[in-house]
């Protein structure tokens, strides 16, 4: 090799190594900030995806809370109204003590029944011993609570909580002469006490208004509901509210008022 052989060598060794040396360069600034940009956005992208199926999350299950709390709450009552002037007894207690019970913002329902006296089985609301034989059940609201007081003694029971209203009307017969057993009217504690109905009450309607316990909406929203004889206005706010409402027959009333289905057909045969 000659000494031109060598010189052309080294001159392409020589633009070898600085192109070398160029395709090793780093970013400019301007690269740098437009990745930097980028990753911002899909991280934003990415907070604000978590965010909202978070929020998503925390709605359903509030509203999941909701149903399970009014259908909870509507299953009680349901159970303790049905046995309102149940008794093992001869002589049967009236399904609901309407002096004891009020109407108002929130209305307070007494139901009542009895057993044997003595008997294991003789537990109120709150599963204490009624040592007497007749149960005294109270429901009413307290600090925002459904709570069942019984008579047993101890401290009432919470069946529900973020209680907005609680109404009870009460389904009563008119027919003086040959009561059939079929409600003619509803109409509020006031009334029925007014009216010296007590002993005509055959069914209860109970509606519960219920509210979630952390703000839920994307938006604030004020809300009127009418439901029974109460007309409530609901400040405008982010919680879910949900009604439930139910009409509960009261078998032992009516069996208490009207008797058997012959006594009835006898009557109405007499008046003809």
């Amino acid at each position: 090799m000659n000494i031109f052989e060598m010189r052309d060598k080294n001159e392409w060794r020589s633009k070898a190594g600085s192109l070398a040396f160029a395709k090793q360069s780093g970013f400019t600034l301007i690269e740098l900030m437009i990745a930097g940009v980028l990753g911002l956005l899909l991280i934003g992208g990415v907070i604000q995806l978590f965010s909202g199926s978070r929020d998503v999350h925390s709605m359903q299950e509030q509203l999941a809370s909701l149903q399970e709390n009014g259908r909870f709450a509507l299953s009680i009552l349901d159970e303790q109204i049905r046995m309102g002037g149940w008794t093992e007894l001869e002589s049967s207690p009236q399904a609901i003590d309407i002096s004891s019970s009020t109407d108002g913002v929130n209305d307070s329902l007494v139901v009542s029944y009895r057993v044997a006296s003595g008997s294991a089985d003789n537990l109120d609301c709150n599963g204490n011993l009624v040592t007497g034989g007749l149960i005294r059940n109270t429901f009413s609201v307290n600090a925002g609570n459904l709570q069942c007081q019984g008579n047993g003694g101890g401290a009432a029971q919470i069946l529900v909580s973020n209680v907005e209203s609680f109404q009870v009307l009460y389904g009563v017969e008119t027919d003086g002469t040959c009561p059939d057993g079929v409600v003619n009217s509803y109409i509020n504690q006031t009334t029925v006490q007014n009216t010296n109905l007590a002993a005509n009450i055959l069914s209860v309607q109970v509606a519960i208004l219920l509210s979630s316990d952390i703000d839920v909406l994307l938006e604030s929203k004020a809300g009127n509901y009418t439901f029974l004889d109460q007309q409530l206005a609901i400040a405008a706010d982010k919680k879910s509210r949900r009604l439930f409402q139910q009409t509960i027959f009261i078998p032992n009333a009516v069996f208490r008022t009207v008797g058997t289905p012959e006594a009835v057909i006898e009557c109405m045969i007499s008046k003809v």
